[in-house]
């Protein structure tokens, strides 16, 4: 490119503009904006709510609480209480037996030793 073509491209100069400041100087004072009322939206955001609730008349309400701070901590440990809830109960089942067994042989111990006194008269 030459010198020329550089000084053809006019580059374009931002304009100020004051919307919320008014200017103290004479000059700036034409390049202020005109106040802008600003509209209501009362309408529009009432309709809009009234179409949202039209649309959802069901909530659900583990969408709407939040959830709880450990949630993911219970998550993630479930599988492992869950394999120690089986053995708990396997070991409460053999316990159980065990002792069941126990009052067995006592009780076959009692029944055997009731016998031999009667056969020793």
């Amino acid at each position: 490119m030459t010198a020329t073509a550089e000084e053809s491209e006019e580059v374009p100069r931002k304009r100020l503009k004051f919307r919320c400041y008014k200017p103290h100087d004479e000059h700036l004072q034409g390049k202020q904006l005109e106040q802008v009322e600003a509209t209501s939206i009362d309408n529009t955001v009432t309709t809009i709510l009234n179409q949202a609730s039209a649309q959802s008349t069901d909530i659900d309400l583990n969408t709407l609480a939040p959830r709880k701070a450990n949630w993911d901590l219970k998550r993630d440990v479930e599988k492992k209480l869950s394999k120690l809830e089986r053995r708990t109960k396997r070991a409460m089942a053999e316990l159980i037996r065990e002792k069941l067994k126990a009052e067995r042989d006592i009780m076959a111990g009692a029944s055997t030793g009731k016998e031999d006194d009667n056969d020793s008269e």
